[in-house]
């Protein structure tokens, strides 16, 4: 018995001597959802499919970055996305076009449905950035959609969306709150131009 006395205590002292993992954080896209009332009915017999959006290779990973002064782009080690921005992004819009109900029906990029129109989403900017300093930070978006007729293959219009935000809790939760706030305004404003096209 006397034997496993040191024993058990060099291993107490090893277990209370280990790191312990820190935690990581995931977070989601979760844009608020706002839809005006459209009245427009000009695409109510076309059947609109949403492209996979385009994107830098950083939006398809669930690796967080963050911009850093005028030139660092540096990736927040304890946060990450649930879901890489490329995929919660196109997934969102879908379904906030869907609720804007201007069209016949809303498709996914992966339906074998024939449809009339496609929507091309390609994304220019989705991030924090951080001042030099790192006491105060913003958020950037950047949108391109492109409305396709698939009939002729002739584009139709294509607007550029962008939404600054600053961030009011200075750390990667906060960024990721401002994030969905300038999301929602895309949103918001892609929608009225959407209704537009469809008049």
């Amino acid at each position: 018995m006397r034997y496993y006395i040191p024993i058990l205590f060099v291993s107490f002292l090893f277990l209370g001597c280990t790191p312990s993992s820190p935690k990581i954080s995931e977070y989601v896209v979760n844009v608020k959802m706002d839809t005006p009332t459209f009245v427009e009915k000009g695409c109510s017999d076309s059947s609109l499919k949403i492209g996979q959006a385009f994107s830098s290779n950083s939006l398809m990973l669930l690796a967080m970055n963050y911009g850093l002064g005028d030139y660092q782009q540096l990736t927040f080690s304890q946060s990450l996305w649930s879901e890489s921005p490329n995929k919660a992004i196109t997934s969102a819009l879908t379904q906030y076009i869907k609720s804007t109900q201007l069209f016949k029906n809303v498709q996914i990029a992966k339906s074998r449905s024939r449809n009339n129109l496609l929507l091309e989403i390609n994304i220019e900017d989705f991030k924090q950035y951080f001042s030099e300093d790192e006491k105060s930070s913003y958020v950037n978006i950047s949108i391109d959609l492109t409305l396709l007729n698939l009939k002729t293959g002739r584009t139709i219009e294509t607007k550029t969306f962008e939404s600054k935000e600053i961030v009011e809790e200075n750390s990667a939760k906060g960024g990721v709150i401002a994030l969905n706030k300038a999301l929602q305004k895309i949103f918001i404003e892609s929608g009225i131009w959407l209704s537009g096209v469809c008049r």
